[in-house]
């Protein structure tokens, strides 16, 4: 079951993983992208429900302040901007709250009422559409996967013989 997304648009924010936390709390699965994420690349993710803009104090790149593909500010996504000057004719805040639980609760109403997500994420379901994603792609063939030791390479591994097993 492919989990509704919320994708997450990097202009600057040092807290990202904070916030992409937060939204998985409230069983929602969400992914961090950069902030010249093209429409076509967001179409391609697939059960995109919804975009969070999150502006933030490192938003200068070679003197010139970063921002978002323009097509994307009129697509039929819902759109919230943190910290985002842009943001003309959007759901905008000045910046995050500090209070974690005050942030979810700014989230929940953007996700949940807004974007009309299903809170249907949760670890079980992550690993079963990993290992899903795998089978199309591999079908019967082997495998060969390097494995540094790291949680990245771990953690593939571990999903890679969930798909064999």
């Amino acid at each position: 079951m492919k989990q509704d997304t919320i994708v997450i648009l990097d202009l600057g924010n040092c807290e990202n993983t904070i916030l992409a936390r937060a939204i998985r709390e409230l069983g929602v699965y969400s992914e961090i992208y950069p902030h010249d994420t093209t429409i076509e690349a967001l179409n391609a993710i697939g059960n995109v429900k919804g975009v969070i803009i999150n502006g933030g104090p490192n938003n200068i790149v070679d003197d010139q302040p970063i921002s978002v593909n323009s097509e994307l500010l009129e697509t039929n996504y819902p759109i919230l901007a943190v910290d985002y000057e842009s943001a003309t004719g959007l759901k905008t805040f000045s910046q995050w709250p500090e209070d974690v639980e005050v942030m979810k609760d700014v989230l929940k109403s953007f996700i949940f009422d807004d974007c009309q997500v299903i809170a249907n994420w949760n670890m079980k379901n992550f690993v079963a559409d990993q290992v899903e994603l795998i089978l199309r792609q591999v079908g019967d063939r082997k495998v060969l996967l390097a494995l540094s030791g790291g949680v990245d390479s771990s953690s593939s591994c571990s999903i890679i013989n969930k798909s064999y097993w």
